[in-house]
């Protein structure tokens, strides 16, 4: 799988090595997760006065505490959804509770990772953590993008028509 069709990446500090086996474990068999080691020494933007000015306008990274989440030894999961899934869809409530209840998702918040099924979604808007109440609804849309129980559900997709007892094939259609 290509890293544009991943889902989710989980970026493990380098002295994290037994988080990193626990979340290989949980995710190991679904390819839409990544989870790889923080290689990085340092800031590669600390400049040593040698070189001329820094012709860089900001900070290129979207996650600006991530630096700072890995620098205390806590893993970073970053979602990768790249389109909004409407939680208040009666089929995709059906997927969810259905076929996705046993899939896990991390939360970086409390760095635990929860069934989807474990996550009671009181308002519609929200996904809160069992833990500590962060709102998980990004990882739980990355998830839905690659689950293969999503693949066939485009953007405003039906199920199709079953034909139901005693209806002829042609009454259905």
């Amino acid at each position: 799988m290509k890293d544009s069709e991943r889902s989710l990446l989980i970026v493990v500090p380098r002295t994290g090595q037994d988080a990193g086996r626990s979340l290989l474990q949980v995710f190991g068999e679904d390819p839409a997760v990544q989870v790889i080691v923080d290689r990085r020494f340092n800031d590669r933007r600390v400049r040593s006065g040698a070189h001329g000015p820094d012709r860089r306008h900001g900070e290129r990274r979207n996650r600006l505490d991530a630096d700072s989440e890995l620098r205390g030894d806590r893993w970073v999961a970053i979602p990768r959804a790249t389109s909004q899934i409407d939680f208040r869809d009666l089929d995709a409530k059906a997927i969810l509770f259905l076929c996705c209840s046993q899939h896990a998702v991390p939360c970086q918040k409390c760095q635990n990772t929860y069934r989807i099924g474990w996550i009671s979604r009181s308002d519609s808007t929200l996904s809160p953590c069992p833990l500590c109440g962060s709102d998980l609804t990004a990882v739980i849309a990355a998830h839905v993008q690659t689950c293969v129980y999503w693949a066939s559900r485009g953007p405003g997709a039906r199920p199709e028509s079953h034909v139901g007892v005693g209806e002829s094939s042609a009454a259905a259609g």
